[in-house]
């Protein structure tokens, strides 16, 4: 009986053993590791949570990305605006970085990217660098480095145009400042705005604005001078151009109260038809795409800014940059990267580009135009094709210099301070944090 009863205990155990295993399994798939050959990465990125197009496009991506790699676990943190900034600086300074980070081709985050935080990208780029637009492949360290892979070129400057609300008015597509100038007063005696822009983040003045008007003041053989220490952006040519910026808001051509306005509210006025232009980067389309109907996108056409008096750059130039990307914490062992890396050639490669190109993005990755693509988006690809690209200010100019310039162009705007007293701070920033003065 004795030895019965320990066999039946015996064998009880047995069976309990794979139903413990099992549970354990479960647990472990749960937690998001299934085996030893499952690994996961955190990811920081910048998204707006909030942008009811933005950030489900986004959501498709990672969807298609973790069906097709099921042994990859991605868990993403997002960041949005300054603070999406301020934090990956607090990141960098403390040693606790993510395994991936979204990161800028410029000096937006040098603070990662200069200091040997990130890894080197050409070992995996290899043999698939004339797959990109060429701006996209610029060397982004002094080695000829790429820290991040772009996934669009961003310009970030276009003039949206309801051509239907000028054809009302009696009203022809500005060539001049000067004509633009002119309209102005009959666009607000109709009850509109005319040039639609949110400026309460104080980016979007810089990013949309100002590099396009300092590009057409200066000329691009002047701005590489002066980021050489060659010239000085405290000389007459670049005051020009915040003086310009002045004289558009004292003439009440941006929206009323631009600077307490949040990013966004331009576009709504723009979709809503209270606003004759919109001022916005090409991302923009994304939410056109979307909040447009099939009427608007038939008489709403992308433009440049018309030209202004005495003008150094190019007509019809934008600015424009190799956009953000994905780039890999330096402290990944080698599975790890490997991992990393199938994201990130996910994202910014053909795959990943054709996800966003339908939501119209400009990939970096060259891609045909979608057949049957949105009207928005071949304009887009149209307007891309033919307007010069200056620069970008916050991807030529450091972190700290550019958010003083960012605050100081709005407190010029209130009146606080004047268009030579803001290029004379950002000279002295400039000189002593980009240039090492």
């Amino acid at each position: 009986m004795r030895t019965t009863r320990y066999g039946l205990l015996i064998g009880m155990l047995l069976l309990l053993v794979p139903a413990v295993m099992f549970a354990g399994a479960q647990r472990e798939e749960a937690a998001g590791q299934s085996g030893p050959d499952k690994i996961s990465l955190s990811v920081y990125h910048y998204l707006d949570q909030t942008d009811k197009t933005t950030a489900p496009n986004f959501q498709e991506l990672v969807d298609a990305f973790s069906k097709q790699y099921p042994d990859i676990e991605l868990t993403f943190e997002f960041g949005y605006g300054e603070s999406f900034h301020n934090k990956l600086q607090t990141l960098a300074m403390s040693g606790q970085l993510p395994d991936i980070i979204l990161l800028y081709p410029g000096k937006r985050t040098a603070q990662v990217t200069s200091a040997g935080l990130v890894k080197d990208l050409r070992p995996w780029l290899q043999g698939h660098e004339d797959e990109f637009a060429s701006m996209a492949m610029q060397p982004q360290g002094k080695n000829g480095e790429i820290w991040e892979l772009p996934e669009d070129i961003s310009i970030t400057s276009i003039m949206y145009t309801n051509n239907k609300l000028l054809e009302q008015l009696g009203l022809t597509l500005p060539k001049t400042m000067d004509e633009l100038l002119a309209q102005g007063e009959i666009i607000r005696k109709a009850g509109l705005i005319p040039l639609a822009m949110a400026n309460k983040d104080d980016w979007a003045m810089q990013s949309c604005f100002a590099g396009m008007i300092a590009e057409r003041t200066c000329g691009l053989q002047w701005f590489d001078a002066a980021l050489a220490g060659k010239a000085s952006f405290s000389e007459p040519r670049f005051v020009r151009s915040l003086e310009i910026i002045k004289q558009l808001h004292d003439e009440n051509m941006f929206s009323p109260g631009v600077n307490q306005l949040a990013y966004g509210q331009g576009l709504d006025d723009f979709v809503n038809e209270r606003a004759v232009y919109l001022i916005d980067g090409g991302w923009t389309v994304n939410q056109l795409v979307g909040e447009l109907t099939d009427s608007q996108k038939a008489y709403v056409t992308l433009e440049s800014f018309p030209d202004i008096t005495n003008q150094a750059g190019e007509s019809g130039s934008t600015s424009a940059t190799a956009g953000q990307g994905f780039g890999m914490n330096a402290k990944l062992d080698e599975k790890q990267a490997e991992a990393a890396w199938k994201w990130i050639w996910f994202y910014s490669g053909p795959e990943g580009s054709a996800i966003r190109q339908r939501h119209g993005r400009l990939p970096a990755y060259n891609l045909d135009t979608p057949k049957g693509a949105d009207p928005m988006i071949q304009k887009l690809i149209q307007y891309a094709a033919k307007a010069p690209m200056g620069y970008v200010l916050d991807a030529v100019i450091g972190a700290e210099p550019i958010g003083v310039f960012n605050n100081n162009l709005q407190q010029m705007m209130f009146g606080n301070k004047t268009p030579q007293q803001v290029a004379d701070e950002l000279e002295t920033m400039v000189d002593e944090i980009d240039r090492g003065n």
